[in-house]
């Protein structure tokens, strides 16, 4: 069984804790039922990691982000920045988090 989760937060979201305990939830559930299972969850989740997304800086919820994978043994398979700066002063950096089991 393949299962794909699709996640678009607004960038006015603030309850990243919220997400990740649900997302939880969830993929504990699947996995209770279906321990085979291969869960894909993929989108926009505005995080910011230095280490793991290329960031400028890491913020609470790329930790959330970060911690909700390595407990999932989750990968994240985008490699390279998908945000290109147009702007001075900008950095290239992953916006999107690809994350599988």
């Amino acid at each position: 069984m393949k299962l794909i989760c699709a996640v678009c937060l607004s960038p006015n979201s603030s309850d990243h804790s919220k997400l990740f305990d649900y997302l939880f939830s969830k993929v504990e559930h699947i996995l209770y039922f279906y321990p085979f299972a291969e869960i894909s969850i993929l989108g926009d989740f505005i995080v910011q990691n230095q280490l793991w997304l290329s960031s400028p800086l890491t913020d609470h919820s790329g930790e959330l982000a970060f911690n909700f994978t390595i407990l999932h043994d989750l990968q994240q398979l985008v490699q390279h920045p998908t945000r290109i700066p147009d702007r001075l002063g900008d950095t290239p950096n992953i916006l999107d988090l690809f994350l599988v089991l």
